[in-house]
């Protein structure tokens, strides 16, 4: 079994510093970003966002250019963070134009994704939250944003998966699908076969999750749909390369995607800032890609009987075999 790895297309946006604006390099056109994504070795798929496509840049030249860099796309990601439409709320907002407005571009990037033979969106509910206490009505923001989604559900139905992404915080000090649990309550909730939940490594960090279990949560109840790959401290969504800082978390949660025998991409999911995003990108596909080739060396057997005897020590001997020795 071999991992598929892609990349996001805003890897190689440029970055964006928040405290040294001036510094802040123009975002390349989607046609540069795909060039940029076809020259990284081990990179055969990407994930594009809805607002790549444009009058400008439409699907039929979309999909002219990834057959000329021999790409395809892995899924159709909807992002609102960038558009000032939804800085208050997108599929949670109150105000019927607003949220229909959400509700159109998730709609699109099911049409993107059916048109350019993907299988699957995630929307990126970051924007639907809460700042301050008092500051929404929680049972009727749910309701809502439930209601949106399964709107694009049943519009996605039955060919396009809708992957859900969850974040504790940012923009918003608190987003409201904060954590695997309550990403998952709100599948169960939902009750589509077509819903389930995108996990992203640094996220679930930031939620005080250990990413490894959360994807065997979701495995277990067959709805982990995507995964994205980056890194962080923990405290904040850094977005740095993975494998960076979280070694052995990194090692951990592959191992489980191996055991599931997950059948989708690992999606490079990161902001490099200062430095180059081709070389970051490079080393992001390098450090997962050892990870994986190292896992292959993992007596699984061997490691559960471990396991099964509660004393780390034991699992501890075979990981440190697998990764230093050798």
């Amino acid at each position: 079994m071999s991992l598929r790895i892609s990349a996001n297309l805003g890897v190689f946006s440029g970055g964006f510093d928040p405290v040294g604006v001036e510094a802040n390099r123009e975002v390349p056109r989607a046609q540069e970003r795909l060039a940029a994504a076809a020259k990284i070795k081990g990179i055969k798929a990407v994930e594009i966002e809805q607002s790549d496509v444009s009058p400008e840049f439409p699907v039929r030249e979309l999909k002219r250019v990834l057959k000329e860099y021999g790409l395809v796309c892995s899924s159709v990601s909807v992002n609102f963070v960038p558009d000032k439409r939804f800085v208050l709320s997108a599929f949670g907002h109150q105000h019927q134009k607003t949220r229909n407005a959400a509700i159109e571009e998730g709609r699109k990037a099911s049409d993107i994704a059916r048109q350019v033979g993907a299988t699957d969106i995630t929307l990126r509910l970051y924007t639907d939250g809460f700042d301050y206490p008092f500051h929404i009505d929680y049972v009727t923001h749910w309701n809502t944003l439930i209601s949106s989604i399964k709107t694009i559900a049943k519009y996605a139905s039955p060919d396009i998966n809708v992957a859900i992404a969850y974040k504790p915080r940012e923009p918003r000090k608190f987003v409201t699908i904060s954590s695997v649990g309550k990403a998952l309550s709100l599948c169960q909730e939902i009750a589509m076969k077509n819903v389930g939940v995108a996990l992203n490594f640094s996220h679930a960090l930031m939620a005080g999750e250990n990413p490894a279990e959360s994807i065997a949560f979701l495995t277990r109840a067959n709805k982990l749909f995507q995964v994205y790959f980056s890194d962080s401290y923990r405290l904040w969504d850094d977005m740095m390369i993975p494998g960076s800082v979280n070694v052995w978390e990194l090692m951990e949660a592959l191992f489980y995607l191996k055991m599931a025998r997950y059948k989708g991409f690992a999606v490079i999911d990161m902001m490099p800032q200062w430095i180059d995003p081709c070389h970051a990108c490079q080393i992001a596909v390098g450090n997962l890609s050892i990870f994986w080739k190292k896992l292959e060396k993992m007596d699984a057997a061997e490691l559960r009987k471990a396991q099964k005897t509660l004393d780390a020590v034991e699992s501890q001997k075979i990981i440190r075999r697998v990764m230093l020795q050798g």
